[in-house]
């Protein structure tokens, strides 16, 4: 039987590394260009091909940007190559839904408490516009979707805690992706209207153990309409 674990690393891959090596020790900030492809090829010695693998390798991991006519240049890091890999994830075994769940259920229900304690008024006016948004275009199925994921992300960017959104971000952002019931959704968007001005209303009270009761009703009840929600 082969030793998968054993398995030499290909030459784009180490060069994929190096590249990130050059950013992450050389300071580099969103932005910045890197060294030409011809560059590269001169200074690691291999062939045009194994750098723009290599290249690719690095944009898939969200550390830069391949810019036609430019090359390559710092990107801005974000969740969204974790919300693919989540949604990838859901598509394969649709048992990992729940799974993800629990965790949003663990961590969401906490960053809700500390919003509560940690909140500026400006959050509650922008929490306040969303909603508004969502009755104002409740048959809009995009708008209500693309807000839906704005309150959350208002919520974990209130608690105070910038680390947080790099753990709950990139789960509520493929689980948005995975719906793909609209008119279900749609449905439900009265209880999510209500669940989500619950959470409002906690935060701009100062309430933490009320918002976090709000917010685990609002999950435990998504959790619950895995079938209608996702698999429509």
């Amino acid at each position: 039987m082969r030793n998968l674990a054993a398995k030499p690393r290909r030459l784009p891959e180490l060069i994929a590394d190096q590249i990130e090596s050059m950013i992450f020790t050389g300071g580099l900030t969103p932005g910045d260009q890197l060294p030409t492809e011809a560059q590269l090829v001169e200074e690691f010695d291999v062939s045009r091909t194994v750098v723009r693998e290599a290249a690719r390798i690095v944009e898939q991991r969200g550390l830069v940007q391949i810019r036609s006519g430019s090359g390559m240049v710092v990107a801005e890091v974000d969740s969204a190559p974790v919300a693919r890999h989540y949604a990838l994830l859901m598509r394969v075994n649709p048992s990992t839904w729940d799974n993800l769940m629990e965790v949003r259920l663990l961590f969401e229900t906490q960053i809700t408490g500390l919003a509560a304690l940690h909140r500026a008024d400006a959050c509650v006016e922008e929490l306040d516009h969303s909603l508004e948004a969502v009755r104002q275009h409740s048959g809009d199925y995009e708008l209500c979707l693309r807000e839906d994921a704005r309150f959350h992300s208002l919520v974990t960017g209130a608690c105070g805690n910038p680390i947080m959104a790099t753990l709950v971000d990139p789960i509520n952002d493929s689980l948005g992706q995975l719906y793909r019931a609209p008119m279900q959704y749609l449905s439900s968007l009265p209880s999510t209207i209500r669940e989500h001005q619950a959470i409002a209303d906690a935060i701009r009270d100062k309430d933490a153990q009320g918002a976090r009761e709000a917010s685990q009703a609002h999950i435990e009840r998504i959790r619950s309409h895995f079938a209608e929600l996702v698999q429509g």
